[in-house]
């Protein structure tokens, strides 16, 4: 049973690190290794509060994709479908597979710096203003796809693979948010029972939605004027800081 202070931790952790690209997932797995508390289905229903902090955020763009007598949003909400299907065949097919990571520190710490080496490149990629097209969509979502492993950011690498094809930051953080939405919610309600019917207790679970709530309205905004600042790729150096550092706390709890 979850206490009411790791619980609030959790939800800070989760807060911070959903959208900030430096993996949610990866951060959830590694405190709760040091708390000695795994509950992926505690984990998914901290991400619904994070993705309703978007819906909050993106209100006016999702009203606007919905009219799809407007130009172009047809389009749009077509390339973020194609977009979602490599993370729907990767969750279906290799979650039992997946679910075995969260526990391996050697993994999770790998998982880290591969994130940190994707976020870090895009110091590297020459600013664009290209429209996202269907290859683009597919690249993007098989990145999102590879953000289904504990440690690698979701928001990271989707956002990462938007740059590297070359399209405008603007298009990339829209397309990167938007498209998170149907995906955590599919997930929260697929574990909608073990939730309702697990044993934390209804307190815990609102005021842990609560304060994931908030702190995920703080992380996004924040993040928003990093990406338009350029500053975004520096988020690769604390992955690959943290990877480093996982890995050598393995190495050195093996000898001891």
């Amino acid at each position: 049973m979850i206490s009411i202070i790791k619980a609030i931790i959790l939800s800070i952790v989760q807060g911070i690190t959903e959208w900030l690209p430096i993996s949610s997932s990866g951060h959830l797995a590694l405190f709760g290794h040091f708390f000695s508390f795994q509950d992926l289905p505690f984990d998914i229903f901290l991400h619904f509060a994070s993705v309703l902090a978007v819906i909050v955020i993106f209100w006016k763009d999702i009203i606007k994709i919905c009219d799809i007598r407007q130009k172009g949003n047809v389009r749009f909400i077509l390339l973020m479908l194609l977009a979602l299907i490599p993370a729907v065949v990767v969750g279906i097919f290799f979650s039992e597979v997946i679910s075995g990571f969260f526990s391996n520190l050697f993994y999770l710490g790998l998982f880290f710096i591969l994130s940190g080496v994707i976020v870090y490149s895009t110091k590297f990629v020459k600013p664009s203003k290209k429209r996202i097209s269907w290859l683009d969509s597919l690249f993007i979502g098989i990145f999102q796809a590879l953000a289904i492993l504990p440690g690698i950011s979701r928001s990271g690498s989707t956002i990462s693979a938007g740059l590297f094809r070359g399209i405008k930051k603007d298009d990339v953080i829209r397309f990167s948010f938007l498209m998170s939405i149907p995906l955590i919610l599919g997930a929260s309600i697929m574990e909608a029972k073990s939730i309702v019917f697990g044993n934390i207790d209804y307190l815990i679970l609102a005021v842990s939605f609560i304060v994931t709530f908030f702190i995920s309205l703080f992380a996004i905004r924040i993040l928003l004027k990093i990406i338009r600042g350029g500053r975004f790729y520096l988020f690769g150096l604390y992955n690959l800081l943290l990877g480093i550092f996982i890995l050598v706390w393995k190495l050195l709890v093996s000898f001891v």
